[in-house]
């Protein structure tokens, strides 16, 4: 059953990979620039194959790829005087989200989420937000330079969600990946209020009050150190069930394209008696001595957690990936192979593999 997952998707990435050679357009940007007002649309797509075998039965699903979502964005902005004030509307639009397919729910129809629905007042006092958007502590778990983050990154639960586990004895159970792995990645998208200085020497500082009755405040780094590529956060988030901590690490070393990335979050909760928490290492790999269309990037991660959606339960994933970048279409080109392992303290649950193969595109 495993050999057949694995052959049909190596051949599925090698037809995208020859397809895709035959295009020769630039990236598609629709501006409409005046020195009042600017106006931009931009968005991406991103589609591919999961296929994924539950230790009983394998299944082949055509989907949006919920690591990094098919989406549509509108920029406005002017400048008024020495300050810039705008507005961002951005909607996600996934069909078969690999969040939502499972065993049972072959297809999904269209889902629309608005991402962002915000205006902003930029200056020299930094950056303030109002409305939908990212919160202060949105990202923190996510700092990544290994290039792979399209199908692989410390969300690893966002490559197959909505499957769910199967018992040892064939019984599928009501349990899906999403519920069970998680990466504690501050307070998300909300409607909220933020602020955000500018950079001082590679740090900046982010700070919201959410619809949640919450807040949350995050440091952020981001700078070259000789040969060294830098990013990290550390964020704290407070809501009216429990108090959150998280942040991550990423280096790329630029002459030999080596990469680390950690990652780590845990929660406080009031109620329940659990304090989920989770870990998560990548090491990966990028050159652009294998193709002539752009740079490739490899890698390799590992995740683990605990109490995620109950007292003394344990999650595990590991993953690899490897992505092409299509440098003249703005298109990367990926595979990326997961398993998760999930015990609970009841019956025992079989792994759960997952190839997914796609191409996002963004424009």
């Amino acid at each position: 059953m495993k050999s057949t997952l694995y052959t049909t998707a190596t051949a599925a990435l090698l037809l995208g990979t020859a397809s895709s050679a035959w295009a020769e357009v630039k990236p598609i940007k629709v501006t409409s620039d005046d020195s009042a007002f600017r106006l931009t649309f931009s968005g991406q797509l991103n589609r591919g194959i999961l296929l994924t075998d539950d230790g009983e039965d394998t299944d082949a699903f055509f989907v949006d790829n919920d690591n990094s979502s098919t989406r549509f964005r509108l920029n406005g902005e002017a400048d008024v005087g020495s300050l810039t004030a705008g507005f961002v509307v951005e909607i996600q639009t996934e069909s078969n989200s690999t969040a939502s397919v499972n065993q049972n729910i072959q297809s999904v129809s269209l889902e629309f989420d608005p991402r962002k629905l915000e205006i902003f007042l930029a200056g020299n006092f930094g950056t303030l937000y109002l409305g939908q958007g990212q919160t202060a502590s949105d990202g923190t778990s996510e700092q990544d330079l290994s290039g792979t983050t399209v199908v692989g990154y410390s969300g690893v639960a966002d490559f197959a969600g909505g499957l769910l586990l199967r018992q040892a004895d064939g019984t599928l159970t009501a349990i899906n990946v999403g519920s069970v792995f998680a990466n504690f990645d501050g307070q998300s998208r909300r409607d909220r209020v933020r602020y955000d200085t500018n950079k001082f020497g590679g740090f900046s500082l982010s700070a919201g009050f959410n619809d949640n009755e919450g807040g949350d405040i995050a440091l952020r780094y981001a700078e070259t150190l000789g040969s060294v590529k830098l990013a990290a956060a550390l964020a704290y988030s407070r809501t009216d069930t429990l108090s959150r901590v998280n942040g991550s690490i990423s280096g790329l070393h630029e002459p030999s394209g080596l990469s680390l990335t950690l990652a780590a979050g845990r929660d406080d909760l009031d109620a329940g008696g659990r304090d989920p928490e989770f870990g998560y290492l990548k090491v990966g790999y990028q050159t652009d001595k294998i193709s002539k269309w752009g740079k490739t990037a490899f890698s390799v991660d590992y995740y683990d957690g605990s109490d995620i959606a109950s007292l003394n339960d344990s999650s595990e994933s590991y993953g690899l990936q490897v992505v092409q970048n299509i440098e003249k279409i703005n298109t990367e080109l990926y595979a990326g192979f997961r398993t998760y392992s999930y015990e609970n303290g009841g019956p025992a649950l079989n792994d759960l593999d997952a190839v997914l193969v796609g191409a996002r595109f963004k424009f």
